[in-house]
């Protein structure tokens, strides 16, 4: 369990470090990095962020189908990794069932996401 909050803080940093700059979140090359890195922070931050984008895709590729309640999120360009960190927090935090506890990550995120970032429709 420490060791997933350390990737955890090592994520958080590296999303903060991308939102206050136009690079991306994580290059190919820091992927790399993480990759072949030997200590387990870094295999173990490798292993976490290959499956936490594989898992955003699906969950994607859920919404783009219309497969998710509530459509898909409409999130500003322009929002920092804390102000999207503290929307995340503040319903985990709510979380008052067992049920709510081990619901899927992803689907998790995604639902609040569309609640806190709802896509506005055009009216004709």
């Amino acid at each position: 369990m420490k060791s997933i909050a350390t990737v955890l803080t090592l994520f958080g940093a590296l999303l903060t470090a991308a939102a206050s700059s136009e690079q991306p979140a994580m290059t190919a090359g820091d992927l790399a990095q993480l990759c072949v890195g030997s200590d387990h922070v870094s295999r173990n931050a490798c292993r976490i962020y290959i499956l936490g984008v594989t898992q955003g895709i699906n969950l994607g590729m859920d919404m783009a189908d219309g497969k998710t309640p509530g459509g898909r999120p409409c999130v500003p360009a322009r929002i920092s990794a804390e102000d999207l960190e503290l929307t995340l927090k503040k319903k985990l935090a709510a979380l008052d069932s067992p049920a709510a506890r081990d619901r899927e990550a992803a689907g998790f995120i995604g639902s609040v996401l569309v609640a806190a970032f709802p896509c506005l429709k055009e009216r004709h």
